[in-house]
């Protein structure tokens, strides 16, 4: 029988988290696990007017690289590909948007959240 520890530890159970901790910035949360044709968006969010789309990565050791590195090229096209599908559905086309992420550290005592805006850019690695 699974205890309460290993339900905290689970993909879902971190995006929840990574939505609190958006929210405590201000963000408001629009959509979580939005599962498009062409993929899925962790979450979806709106910062004081910009759409904002969320990828969330937790990693337990910086070991092998943070959690930005599971976040490689052909994640991010399916990302943008998904969110291209979201703006064109929704009929948003005209509201601006960006991708962020939230990554996750929890191998401590306490988890560490790192919150990048406009992620994805030409220093992504």
């Amino acid at each position: 029988m699974a205890g309460a520890a290993d339900t905290e530890d689970t993909p879902a159970a971190w995006e929840e988290r990574a939505a609190r901790f958006l929210e405590g910035k201000g963000y408001q949360v629009i959509a979580r696990n939005s599962r498009q044709r062409r993929g899925e968006i962790d979450i979806i969010a709106d910062d004081k007017g910009t759409i904002v789309f969320v990828e969330v990565k937790a990693r337990r050791s910086r070991e092998f690289g943070g959690p930005e590195y599971a976040i490689n090229r052909t994640k991010r096209r399916r990302l943008v590909r998904a969110a291209e599908e979201f703006i064109i559905r929704g009929k948003l086309s005209e509201r601006p948007c960006r991708f962020d992420a939230v990554l996750i550290y929890t191998g401590g005592e306490t988890p560490e959240f790192q919150h990048i805006t406009n992620a994805f850019g030409d220093d992504w690695p």
